[in-house]
């Protein structure tokens, strides 16, 4: 199967950024408020909505809300009455049941009304919509099983690239001869077969669009090692919600075969950080900042033995609020220490990889549309955050972004900082810098660089 941009992806329940988004099935529509029914379960007296996505959709006349649940714990994508945003927007947490009912009684003047709203609001949970103990049971069981597994099959194969090894040899063997012909332009001189850098940073945007960059920081890898290579990826965890790191301890297949994880590594990395190690491992089931990485490392070596460390890392978006330097956040300095420990004692040659885009501006990410001027501006941000981390800083990069609040939404933007933390590799360069525009002018950036 030829997969392009073009091409009708296959089902996904995943959002990719830079991908089209893909026609859902036909959800059950849920109701507000139903009959009354007897339920054992105890609802919160403050009930709060987990993060969801919720968007609203027509139905012939009808106006819906379908919810679609990021974590993947909640089963299908049941559909609301858009009657029932009202009732939504009161539950974050501060409003009691009872007072729910109450306002909603006195707007509609219905004795009924108390028993109907918690009878919707005991179908939310039933849903597994609210935080509650239900849902904790749920999320709980789907970690322990979710742990369990030895292996992470592909969650994009067919949707970003395809998922016969044929078809993605070819696309992958066609980004890394643009990038050769690429790398040639510039007057770079090929590595050497056994050049290992310290550390390259390369896109996660869908290949389609930006493959040939991902390529361009993976021929900074010779294609023959010296000795067994361990990779440690850092990844942004676009669903790792309310946490800072996810490790895992699977190994990752794909259409080119097993990418096998250091294990010995994450374990020493987990026993140092305790609990929170695996406690947001179910962001990795469907994260493709990681994946994608695993693509171009098996294409460029091989047969060459490597392993690899998938770490997801959260965002920095709390330490902006806080005004904090991720320094005095003890999550991430457990990780930093975590992982520079465990390289020293393992030993060994090891290489590290971000997994990361830049910025994400235009209508699709809640602005208005841009124009040129403001594409010039946005490059101008990017520009000033990649020269701080090809300087090896990553306290500037954390600075350059930090003074701007983001305000481009720079999503390697905790990734970036861990990597140049563990690795300290000194100085870098630039490799390569896009602007990938979509229909509706939205843009997503993207860079490769390389610290030899």
């Amino acid at each position: 199967m030829s997969l392009t941009p073009d091409d009708p992806p296959a089902k996904s329940r995943l959002i990719i950024p830079g991908a089209e988004p893909e026609a859902d099935e036909k959800p059950r529509i849920i109701l507000p408020p139903g009959s009354v029914r007897e339920s054992a379960e105890e609802l919160p007296e403050y009930p709060r909505l987990r993060r969801l996505m919720m968007l609203p959709v027509r139905d012939g006349e009808r106006e819906l809300i379908v919810v679609q649940d990021p974590m993947g714990i909640m089963k299908g994508q049941p559909a609301l009455g858009m009657e029932s945003l009202a009732i939504l927007q009161l539950l974050d947490g501060t409003v009691s049941l009872t007072d729910i009912s109450a306002a909603v009684m006195q707007e509609s003047k219905d004795l009924r009304v108390a028993n109907m709203i918690r009878d919707f609001i005991a179908q939310l949970d039933e849903l597994l919509m609210l935080e509650s103990p239900r849902f904790e049971r749920a999320l709980d069981e789907a970690r322990r099983e979710y742990h369990a597994l030895e292996i992470r099959h592909p969650a994009l194969a067919g949707v970003s690239y395809p998922e016969e090894r044929d078809a993605l040899e070819t696309m992958l063997d066609a980004h890394f001869t643009d990038a050769a012909a690429k790398r040639a332009a510039s007057g770079a001189a090929p590595v050497a077969a056994d050049h290992v850098p310290r550390a390259v940073l390369a896109p996660h945007l869908d290949p389609r669009r930006e493959g040939p960059l991902m390529a361009r920081a993976f021929l900074e890898l010779g294609e023959a090692p010296a000795e067994p290579l361990r990779v440690v990826i850092f990844g942004t965890g676009h669903n790792l919600i309310g946490d800072f790191v996810a490790l895992t301890r699977k190994h990752f297949d794909t259409p080119l075969g097993r990418a096998t994880c250091d294990t010995a590594f994450v374990d020493r990395v987990a026993a140092a950080l305790g609990d929170a190690a695996y406690k947001g491992e179910l962001a990795h089931r469907d994260e493709h900042s990681i994946e994608f990485q695993v693509l171009y490392l098996q294409r460029r070596l091989g047969d060459r033995p490597f392993t690899i460390v998938p770490i997801l890392c959260g965002g920095f978006y709390h330490l902006l609020d806080e005004q904090k330097s991720p320094r005095d956040e003890a999550a991430v300095e457990a990780l930093v220490t975590a992982v520079r420990e465990a390289e020293g004692a393992l030993g060994g040659r090891t290489m590290y990889v971000a997994g990361v885009d830049f910025s994400h501006v235009g209508p699709r990410f809640g602005d208005g549309k841009l124009n040129d001027e403001m594409k010039a501006a946005v490059g101008e941000v990017d520009k000033a955050a990649l020269a701080a981390a090809c300087a090896g800083d990553a306290d500037a990069w954390f600075k350059v972004i930090g003074e701007k609040d983001d305000a481009t939404r720079i999503c390697g933007f905790a990734p970036t900082y861990t990597m140049l933390r563990c690795a300290e590799p000194g100085a870098g360069r630039e490799l390569g810098y896009a602007q990938s525009d979509e229909k509706d002018t939205s843009m997503v950036s993207v860079a490769a660089a390389v610290w030899p």
